[in-house]
């Protein structure tokens, strides 16, 4: 199975500036829940916004938390 590598110290500032061969991963602050975050849902007006402004929208499916950070990568094979 691929393992996500977040770029480290990495964050675009803007939702839609962010590349999209990057992959974004939302993580649960509260409860650890990782899931990869699809850009193409978040509503139009909402992708010219600052990427910690969307944070603050964001609810994790887990546990309910609105505590979530959005990580960027690439997924990696694993050796």
């Amino acid at each position: 199975m691929p393992k996500f590598r977040e770029i480290k110290d990495w964050a675009p500032g803007y939702l839609n500036v962010a590349p999209q061969h990057i992959t974004i991963m939302a993580a649960c602050l509260a409860c650890g829940e990782k899931r990869e975050f699809d850009r193409t849902l978040v509503p139009t007006e909402m992708r010219q916004r600052l990427i910690s402004e969307i944070e603050q929208h964001l609810k994790c499916a887990a546990c309910g938390a609105k505590a979530g950070k959005l990580r960027f990568g690439s997924y990696m094979e694993e050796d």
